[in-house]
């Protein structure tokens, strides 16, 4: 049961979208939300900064963090505002926190008190540098201890629940939520599989699925299984895709290319990440 929703956002396009997402689904579930901006100790730590202080000699940091400190808190107050007076003008309750520290990190550890952490990304990303290079959003899916929404739009469809299922245990771990997302959040349920042999696989998840009182559709492709899974989500018109949190090694991905990082940069729909 989702009861807290933690949303970072820094004021951009693409966190409004985690913004307004995480706000409709705590009204739709009666939850409550929890605002969130880090101010990146990386960016206090920029090598430019360092010299220039070098340069004109003086000690890092001595007169320009400061400046830099107040720029970034404002902008966190900003767009925290921002938040307060969204969930206000939906009825929702919030509360707000703004924190020092590396982004992934901080996000990982307030998500400890959450039930979902809800990020908002941009409507495209770079075709193959975002699929190899860590994003906050990856590193947050991969460390988080609770389920990880991700969303280029601002709310959920009226669509299917689409379940991606490869047998992986944070594949397991993820059909265990959709079951639960499918009766909580009313939406019908779809199994998807894409394998050269998927029978084995549609027969382990329909072992699960069978003891819930659900109605399932299933679904089988072979093929590339990110592209799949984001061409079948956009044909079915899902509401939602829920798959587990890069199931495989960092060398493999970097080998056969990663399938949640493919789902999660161009998918129609949020995708909910389960590890």
């Amino acid at each position: 049961m989702i009861k807290r929703i933690l949303v970072p956002t820094n004021g951009s396009e693409a966190a409004a979208h985690g913004v307004s997402c995480a706000i409709a689904l705590a009204a739709r579930l009666r939850a409550h939300v929890i605002g969130l901006n880090v101010v990146d100790v990386r960016l206090l730590e920029n090598v430019f900064v360092r010299d220039m202080a070098s340069g004109l000699g003086t000690p890092p940091f001595l007169n320009y963090p400061d400046g830099i400190t107040e720029m970034l808190q404002m902008r966190g107050h900003t767009a925290l505002a921002a938040l307060q007076a969204e969930c206000a003008a939906a009825g929702v309750s919030c509360e707000i926190t703004l924190a020092t520290g590396v982004v992934p990190l901080v996000i990982v550890e307030q998500a400890a008190l959450a039930d979902l952490v809800v990020i908002g990304r941009a409507p495209r990303h770079g075709e193959r540098m975002e699929e190899f290079v860590g994003s906050t959003t990856e590193s947050v899916a991969r460390h988080s201890a609770v389920p990880v929404l991700v969303t280029a739009v601002p709310k959920l469809g009226t669509g299917l629940c689409l379940a991606a299922y490869d047998g992986t245990a944070h594949a397991r771990n993820a059909l265990r939520t959709a079951v639960e997302v499918s009766t909580e959040w009313k939406l019908p349920l779809r199994l998807l599989v894409v394998s050269d042999a998927p029978q084995p696989l549609v027969e382990e998840a329909r072992g699960y699925l069978q003891s819930h009182d659900l109605t399932v559709e299933y679904k089988t492709k072979t093929g590339k299984p990110g592209e799949q899974i984001v061409a079948h989500a956009a044909e079915c018109g899902a509401a939602l895709i829920v798959m587990g949190a890069f199931g495989h090694t960092k060398l493999r991905e970097l080998v056969v290319g990663s399938t949640t990082a493919q789902t999660l940069h161009h998918a129609p729909c949020p995708v909910l990440l389960i590890r």
